[in-house]
C-alpha cells in the first residue's frame, strides 16, 4: 500500500508537546519553594505587624482560668487552647478587673483584659487576668487608683484609721459580686500578701488571678473570701514582665503539643488526659477529621458545581470581551461559519 501523501509543500505536523523544550525540573521546584517562602514570610510579617511580640500564639497548659471543671467553652481560656497575644507595653495598653467593671469592657467570659507575663525563676509565662494595678509601699500599704472611678462603688476598704474611701495607703481592699457568675466577695490584703514586693522602695504592678482558682479557694466562703488567698501572691508582674495581652483564641489544637511535650500541669497521659476537658479531646478528633476530609469535600463540591450548577447558570456577557464575528458559530467558536464534526 502506498502511504498516503500530503499537500504540495505540506509537512507532518508534529505533537506541539515535542516542539517545546523540556522544562527544567530544579528551577520549577525551585520557584515553587520561593513562591510558598514569601507566602510563608508575609504571613509571618503580618502575624509579627499585628501581635508586636513573638511567638503570636501560646498554649494554654493548665485549667487555672478554666470556667468549669470538666467542661470547655468557646471564648473562655481552657487548658489545651492556643492563645493570640498582643503586645501591652504601657499601663493604658491593659484594662484591668476594676476599670472594665466601671466600663463594661469583658473579655473571655468576664471583665478587664487577660494578661500573659513572666515570673522570676520561671522560663514559662503565666496567663492570668489583670484585676488591678497597684503601687505597694515599703510599709505594705497599697494605692490602687483604679477603684478611684465614680462608676465603680461596689467595694469596701481600711487604712490605718480603718475603713476609707479614698484609694491611697489601703491595707485592705474588698469587691464584691466578683468571678465569672458574680458571686464572690474577696478581700485584698496588701500588708499581708503584697510588703515583700517593697522591702525598700515603691513597687508597681498588676495584682492578678485565674478565673478558675477564684473559685477553687471560694468553694466555701464564697463571700467574703480571702483568707484562702484566691488571688496570686506570688508575683506582681511589673509592665516590662508583661509578654502580652490575650485576643481571640484557637480553642483544642495547642492539645497536640501538650500530647507531643507534655508538661507538669497537663496530659503526661497523652491522648485524653483528664487534665483537659473532655469535651475539648472530643472536638479536636472531630476538627483533624474535618481537615483530612476537606480536600475531598472540595474536589466532590467543585465537580457537581461543574456538572450540576454552572450548564444551569445564565450566561454573563462581560462587557469587556469580544463579541463574536458574524457567522461565526456560538457553539464551536468556529469563525469561518462552518460546523466541526
Amino acid at each position: 500500500m502506498r502511504p498516503a501523501l500530503f499537500g504540495r509543500g505540506a509537512m507532518p505536523r508534529d505533537d506541539p508537546e515535542d516542539d517545546e523544550a523540556p522544562e527544567n525540573v530544579w528551577l520549577g521546584l525551585a520557584r515553587d519553594l520561593i513562591v510558598a517562602g514569601v507566602i510563608v514570610a508575609v504571613f509571618l510579617a503580618s502575624m509579627y505587624a499585628y501581635a508586636g511580640t513573638w511567638p503570636p500564639l501560646v498554649v494554654v497548659e493548665s485549667s487555672s482560668m478554666q470556667h468549669s471543671d470538666r467542661e470547655s467553652f468557646l471564648g473562655v481560656i481552657d487548658t489545651g487552647d492556643m492563645v493570640f497575644q498582643q503586645a501591652a507595653p504601657t499601663r493604658a495598653s491593659v484594662i484591668t478587673y476594676v476599670e472594665g467593671r466601671a466600663s463594661g469592657y469583658s473579655t473571655y467570659g468576664d471583665y478587664g483584659d487577660v494578661i500573659i507575663f513572666n515570673r522570676p525563676g520561671n522560663p514559662t509565662p503565666v496567663i492570668h487576668r489583670a484585676i488591678m494595678y497597684a503601687t505597694v509601699h515599703p510599709n505594705g500599704t497599697a494605692d490602687v487608683l483604679d477603684v478611684a472611678n465614680p462608676s465603680f462603688s461596689d467595694w469596701t476598704a481600711t487604712n490605718g484609721a480603718g475603713a476609707t474611701t479614698d484609694p491611697h495607703f489601703l491595707e485592705t481592699l474588698t469587691i464584691h459580686r466578683m468571678g465569672f457568675d458574680h458571686d464572690l466577695g474577696i478581700t485584698f490584703n496588701f500588708p499581708r500578701d503584697f510588703a515583700r514586693f517593697a522591702p525598700a522602695a515603691n513597687r508597681s504592678g498588676y495584682i492578678t488571678m485565674g478565673d478558675h482558682n477564684a473559685y477553687l479557694s471560694c468553694s466555701l466562703n464564697p463571700d467574703p473570701c480571702g483568707a484562702s488567698l484566691p488571688y496570686d501572691t506570688g508575683w506582681m508582674p511589673r509592665l516590662n514582665d508583661v509578654v502580652g495581652r490575650a485576643r481571640g483564641e484557637l480553642p483544642w489544637f495547642g492539645l497536640l503539643k501538650l500530647t507531643l511535650q507534655p508538661t507538669d500541669a497537663c496530659c503526661p497521659g497523652g491522648w485524653g488526659d483528664p487534665e483537659a476537658p473532655k469535651n475539648s479531646w472530643d472536638a479536636l478528633l472531630g476538627g483533624l477529621i474535618f481537615l483530612l476530609a476537606l480536600p475531598f469535600i472540595l474536589e466532590f463540591a467543585g465537580r457537581a458545581w461543574t456538572k450540576y450548577v454552572g450548564p444551569r447558570l445564565p450566561r454573563i456577557r462581560w462587557p469587556w470581551r469580544k463579541a463574536d464575528a458574524p457567522g461565526g458559530d456560538r457553539r464551536t467558536g468556529d469563525r469561518s461559519g462552518r460546523r466541526t464534526r
